[in-house]
């Protein structure tokens, strides 16, 4: 290894290593092909969960040695629609998840991640790897497209809202929502399979959205966002670190990342920066919850609509994030049910792009 800690990609897991490397103490450089942090990104809204687990996102963040400073707005309220379009509002005594923004622009969470990085000294470029710059972190994001999200994002005076649609007849294995939150919107449409047809699949997605709550849409722009799922045993293959979706790191029953993307910075960082590879916590804080949601995509891909209804009703029925973490919570039982599923879902070779990915899921197509 370089005396400099050298990170390609300028994205969450990223950014988060090479400002917790640069807390250390360490010299960090990060490259780019966009330039820009977040460049993935369009601006539109995601989400940070914060009901997988007692602890709140942000507590754990703190621990880290990072407290955001952008766009932030805590959620404990939302409307889940069925494929009959009943409405289940639900409820949380604390946040079942912090709204955030994506992308490089002002009040995005990557935007945020970036200054934190250079106020630690980390230097940050455009450029990629090559012979006389060959980086430690791997952090480039999804090698694949496992999954699709096509996004409208816009401006908007109606009110605040978070929506989201469960119809298997318009997006099947996924789900559509409609986020508006102090004049900003975004509406998205997400699969996992048959992924080529989401654009039809989208458009009438965002039409029964749309009939369901209208929403007067300004400044409009579209943008397509992929998710790539793997199973890592490790975060380190042949000489070099891979952390967020590089490694293949995903939530699989929803898609919502950001957090695993930041765990892998941080276990990224500890072993870099001194303290070793912590195993144990990889198999903790990735490992086992993404088995906990690869098996919870699993069960969502074989409910019917009236089970989907049913789970609406569930959830609407005592505090959101409480029976969030309920649905998550790992355990030994649950981890055997998910290799289950992964010997049932099969795996296909894995991507030479991702070597620490041992298993994925077949073609998604």
């Amino acid at each position: 290894m370089t005396d400099t800690i050298r990170v390609l990609g300028a994205g969450v897991s990223g950014l988060g290593a090479a400002a917790l490397l640069a807390g250390r103490g360490h010299a960090v450089e990060v490259r780019d092909r966009r330039g820009v942090a977040g460049g993935r990104f369009a601006g539109g809204f995601q989400i940070l969960e914060n009901g997988s687990g007692p602890q709140d996102v942000l507590d754990e963040l703190a621990g880290m040695g990072l407290e955001p400073a952008c766009e932030l707005t805590p959620l404990d309220q939302a409307v889940l629609l069925d494929a009959d379009r009943n409405r289940y509002e639900v409820h949380s005594r604390k946040p079942y998840a912090y709204l955030i923004r994506r992308g490089g622009g002002e009040g995005t969470l990557d935007a945020w991640l970036a200054a934190e990085a250079r106020r630690r000294g980390v230097r940050i470029e455009a450029g990629t790897s090559g012979d006389d710059w060959i980086p430690d972190i791997i952090a480039t994001g999804p090698a694949r497209a496992d999954g699709v999200a096509r996004e409208v994002i816009f401006t908007t005076p109606d009110p605040d809202r978070i929506v989201v649609l469960f119809d298997p007849a318009l997006t099947p294995t996924g789900y559509s929502y409609l986020f508006i939150h102090d004049g900003k919107g975004t509406m998205g449409a997400a699969q996992v399979r048959g992924i080529r047809r989401l654009r039809g699949n989208a458009r009438r997605a965002f039409a029964a959205l749309l009939d369901a709550f209208p929403a007067r849409m300004e400044d409009v722009h579209e943008h397509v966002q992929f998710m790539s799922f793997g199973a890592p045993r490790t975060l380190r293959a042949q000489g070099r670190w891979y952390a967020g979706e590089a490694a293949g790191i995903q939530d699989y029953l929803f898609g919502l990342g950001n957090r695993l993307a930041l765990r892998s910075a941080r276990l990224i960082a500890g072993a870099l920066g001194g303290e070793g590879w912590d195993a144990a916590g990889y198999e903790r804080q990735v490992w086992e919850p993404m088995l906990a949601s690869m098996l919870g995509r699993a069960a969502f891909e074989l409910a019917g609509a009236g089970t989907v209804s049913r789970l609406c009703r569930w959830l609407a029925g005592g505090d959101f994030r409480q029976r969030l973490i309920a649905l998550q919570r790992p355990s030994a039982g649950r981890r055997v049910l998910a290799r289950i599923v992964m010997a049932v879902w099969g795996s296909r070779r894995p991507d030479p792009r991702v070597p620490v990915a041992a298993w994925s899921r077949g073609s998604s197509r």
